[in-house]
């Protein structure tokens, strides 16, 4: 099967725990959901989680970073920071972010089929790209979308939404 591979940012740290995930598990590649939206898991609760997330960069291309906040159950956890090195572009900080994001919710989720992720962000690109309204023109954006999508396939249901950037940075703090 075919593996997605991601040429920047292969290990992130998280700045509060020190802990480093990779954003390419080498998981197989599967087709987009035809519909983002789909039903959560029968049985038993469901557990709602909103993501914020933004990155950027200092410098385009230059230093890639984002930050991305979770609210489970209504309860807003602390923001989260990332940082992913040199040449990067605003496009693809906003795409690592979201990924590191998603992969923490799945090593977090005792049963990732009753989560219910509502996911915000102020990426056009990225929030039409996963929602299929926007085509990906560049084959470093599509490897990161097929990876997004690989993982929110993982969940029981899932939204994304633009917001405008003033919203981000309430929730994130910059």
């Amino acid at each position: 099967m075919d593996k997605v591979t991601l040429s920047r940012a292969e290990r992130l740290r998280c700045p509060c725990c020190g802990e480093t995930f990779t954003l390419s598990d080498a998981l197989p590649v599967v087709a987009p959901p035809s519909e983002p939206e789909r039903p959560a898991r029968q049985g038993g609760a469901t557990l709602p989680v909103t993501l914020v997330f933004d990155g950027g960069s200092i410098g385009n291309p230059g230093r890639g970073y984002g930050s991305y906040r979770l609210t489970v159950r209504g309860k807003d956890e602390p923001p989260q920071r990332l940082e992913f090195g040199d040449n990067y572009t605003n496009n693809e900080a906003e795409y690592d972010t979201l990924l590191g994001a998603l992969e923490a919710i799945l090593r977090r989720a005792k049963d990732p089929r009753r989560v219910e992720l509502e996911i915000r962000g102020d990426s056009q690109l990225v929030i039409n790209q996963i929602n299929g309204v926007w085509k990906v023109k560049e084959p470093r954006m599509q490897a990161r979308k097929e990876r997004v999508l690989q993982l929110l396939q993982q969940l029981g249901k899932w939204t994304a939404t633009w917001h405008p950037r003033a919203k981000s940075v309430k929730a994130l703090g910059h």
